[in-house]
């Protein structure tokens, strides 16, 4: 009865806002000829959000003929939404929105645009007022945690994932300091330090005040070097310089020497020359990606490589209890297609995987070998060499998802005995026949000998992949 009490009230109040009956409110929304009206009661409003209750208080507001005109802008995107959802304090609405996204993935596509949506609206104001006090990055994480923790952390882990993505993002650039910095701290940014200090580079150049070429330093001023050194003099700190490899250092960085601290440049390159002697400034720990890595690859994801791993161990994982890692050996459009270049790189190895994609469409074709790659024939006539496991397996999913997944095991028989197979002529072979075997840049699936649920299949490679995978107590 009480159910269909409230039911029935909600309905009625509903109807309130079709008729416009007694309204006392007009809300205008948008801009333009884009600009619409919506006509409200000042009472329920103030009932069910503390922030209108405030904004429609005597004081707050003036009435023309007993009508309150409301012209802030709302807005209609998601990310618009949640901020007015957060500045109308509609916290239901808003933990809503939040929960809808994440497990949506709303913001994986390009979290780099909610980042600077947040600063932009929220949070840019705050910084301004915080920005000449030492406490400004601790204030900025109370900003960050209690009005957007969510979000922002699930935007880091996202960025921290694919920072390739990032980088290449024409947003990037444009992002608040605090923020960047905030990135840097994280352990967990699966990108080369080379990298970072490249984009941090790009960053800053954005904000002086004339364009520069970072080609051509002989053109630079002494005051184009002090401008640098004052837009990264907060960002140099959090970079681990003692990461990034002498060649790398000496070509890409050292012609920036005038913007380092004398101390700091002076441990790096003594670092360099004696790795035994401690450096006076403190060496930060190496970044470590908290699961699978996959900044690398261009045709698998995360959930990809996150499924693989719970068919290797037989048993489901999610990021937080998966147990490997991985590092890319070899990319066919990389490094050449040629046998003798997968041998190179990928032998003696230990467990791998292949992933391979098919050129007519965005099918994945793959294999798991437990054991080593290894060049060798026993066969005069170079057929190959076969060796035994029972764990190995093929797999096959579509470029964009992984809900039809395929994955075919070896059999549980004596043709276990042919499991994976060794050829100097040819890349991955897996099974007795073979069931699939890669030459070149062409696949050739055979079906069922060894591993029987897939169809058979000769096709033109796209590119194909070799996965390295680590038990993650042994990196």
């Amino acid at each position: 009865m009480a159910e269909n009490f409230l039911l029935e009230l909600s309905q009625d109040i509903g109807q309130l806002f079709s008729t416009k009956d007694n309204y006392d409110v007009i809300i205008q929304a948008g801009e333009g000829q884009n600009m619409k009206e919506f006509f409200a009661h000042s009472l329920i409003l103030s009932a069910r959000s503390t922030y209108f209750k405030t904004a429609l208080s005597e004081e707050q507001t003036k009435k023309e003929n007993g009508i309150i005109n409301f012209d802030r802008q709302n807005v209609t995107q998601i990310l618009k939404l949640l901020s007015a959802a957060k500045n109308l304090s509609l916290q239901k609405l808003y933990d809503y929105i939040e929960t809808y996204s994440i497990d949506n993935q709303v913001l994986r596509n390009d979290p780099v645009e909610f980042i600077q949506f947040m600063y932009q609206y929220e949070i840019k104001d705050c910084l301004k007022n915080v920005r000449n006090d030492n406490s400004a990055g601790i204030i900025v994480g109370l900003i960050f945690a209690i009005m957007f923790g969510g979000f922002i952390d699930h935007c880091l882990d996202i960025i921290c994932e694919n920072p390739k993505k990032f980088f290449e993002s024409p947003l990037s650039i444009s992002l608040e300091q605090e923020f960047i910095i905030h990135l840097l701290e994280k352990d967990e940014f699966d990108a080369e330090e080379i990298e970072i200090w490249e984009f941090i580079l790009k960053w800053s150049l954005a904000r002086m005040s004339t364009q520069r070429n970072v080609n051509d330093l002989s053109q630079w001023t002494s005051s184009n070097f002090e401008e640098l050194e004052k837009i990264l003099h907060d960002l140099i700190p959090h970079i681990r310089w003692f990461q990034i490899s002498s060649k790398d250092f000496w070509r890409k960085v050292s012609p920036f020497e005038q913007i380092f601290p004398k101390q700091l440049y002076k441990d790096i390159i003594g670092y360099y020359c004696d790795p035994d002697t401690l450096p006076i400034n403190e060496i930060l720990p190496l970044r470590r990606p908290k699961c699978l890595s996959l900044s690398n690859s261009v045709l698998i994801n995360r959930n990809h490589l996150l499924m693989i791993a719970s068919w290797i161990g037989k048993s489901y994982y999610s990021d937080k209890d998966n147990p490997y890692t991985v590092n890319l050996l070899y990319r066919a459009s990389r490094d050449g297609f040629e046998a003798t270049r997968f041998h190179e790189l990928c032998d003696n190895k230990g467990p791998t995987i292949m992933i391979s994609k098919l050129k007519e469409n965005d099918q994945l074709i793959g294999g798991y070998n437990p054991l080593s790659w290894q060049p060798y024939s026993d066969y005069k006539n170079d057929i190959g060499t076969w060796q035994h496991t029972p764990d190995s397996f093929l797999f096959s999913f579509t470029k964009n998802e992984e809900i039809n997944s395929v994955i075919a095991r070896v059999t549980n028989n004596s043709d276990n005995n042919y499991a994976v197979s060794y050829s100097s002529e040819c890349g991955p072979a897996f099974g007795f026949g073979w069931d699939l075997i890669i030459r070149h840049n062409r696949l050739n699936y055979c079906g069922g000998s060894s591993y029987p649920g897939m169809d058979s299949m000769n096709s033109n490679l796209e590119d194909y992949e070799i996965f390295q995978i680590i038990k993650k107590q042994d990196v």
